[in-house]
């Protein structure tokens, strides 16, 4: 979640909730500063006190959009993902790209709560681009899903489970996506590069 997003967020809290500036302060167990750093978008909370925003915001009942992203060098299938996200019933935006080093500048610019990756790409394969976000320092990890039709391949599991990101075959179904969405939105990762 971005600095935008985040002041989104410590906004509709105080909103929905009532609270003042001071209250969500004394609520989180930070100081006034600290608060309004976060609400006007100068500053990011730590991923404990990101957790903190969104279990309040979700006690509240705030939903709070998703951000996918899927870099996959063959434009039909990122046109299928955007498709299954729609119709997911999730509240996500997804942005797509065809070309895996643009793909990775994206990652810093829209701070996504979901990647799915291409395995295979020309020039930065899937595997790649996850070992090269890794190394960013002060980034917060999304939820790495890599997407191939080679999921049966031995090499390319190991590889995967090597990294720790789970595997999905193409073609993506909707029942997958649905599960992959509610599952991101209601354990999100907590992963910041230091």
């Amino acid at each position: 979640m971005g600095t935008a997003r985040t002041a989104d967020l410590v906004a509709a809290i105080r909103d929905k909730g009532r609270y003042t500036q001071e209250a969500l302060a004394h609520e989180l167990g930070v100081s006034f500063a600290t608060i309004n750093a976060w609400e006007r978008g100068r500053s990011m909370p730590r991923k404990t006190h990101l957790s903190s925003l969104e279990e309040l915001a979700h006690s509240l009942g705030i939903q709070t959009d998703l951000t996918v992203l899927a870099i996959d060098d063959d434009p039909s299938a990122c046109v299928v993902i955007e498709g299954l996200v729609a119709g997911s019933g999730t509240p996500a935006r997804v942005e797509t790209t065809t070309d895996p080093t643009r793909g990775l500048i994206m990652v810093g610019a829209l701070d996504p709560d979901l990647l799915l990756l291409d395995v295979m790409m020309p020039n930065l394969d899937g595997f790649e681009l996850a070992r090269q976000l890794a190394e960013i320092p002060n980034i917060r990890m999304p939820t790495v899903v890599f997407v191939t039709a080679a999921a049966d391949d031995k090499q390319v599991r190991e590889r995967a489970s090597d990294l720790g990101y789970r595997l999905l075959g193409k073609p993506l179904r909707q029942q997958t996506m649905n599960e992959l969405l509610n599952s991101v939105a209601t354990h999100p990762l907590e992963r910041v590069n230091g």
